[in-house]
């Protein structure tokens, strides 16, 4: 979900998503959680459906939030980046890891030796 939202179900679909990749839990564990399919959830975090409204409450408790955070636009925190990251590194060889992880670092100390200037 890398587009904008331009629809309330796409801002709470994507809020959703981002929440549960940040606590590492999959499609599967939220929707057993709270009591729907997963394809169902996969719709709602995809914004092709919006959760009912008496679900809402269930969606945050087992999202650890609030209500009203999953109507907020989202931001993409260091955990949700963390988790994109680490889905991404997992399709790798082991060899192509040590590269790619040298790489990163590399970039992240040029980046933040080039901000202090």
């Amino acid at each position: 979900m890398k587009e904008r939202p331009n629809s309330l179900a796409q801002i709470v679909g994507q809020a959703i998503f981002q929440r549960r990749r940040a606590l590492g839990m999959s499609q599967e564990e939220l929707a057993e959680k709270i009591g729907i399919g997963q394809q169902s959830l996969s719709r709602m975090e995809q914004g092709k459906t919006a959760p009912r409204f008496e679900r809402l409450q269930n969606l945050a408790d087992a999202l650890d939030c609030r209500v009203v955070d999953l109507f907020a636009e989202p931001q993409e925190s260091a955990d949700f980046y963390a988790a994109s990251l680490a889905e991404l590194f997992s399709a790798l060889s082991d060899e192509q890891r040590v590269f790619v992880h040298r790489q990163a670092a590399q970039l992240i100390h040029f980046l933040r030796d080039h901000e202090k200037n």
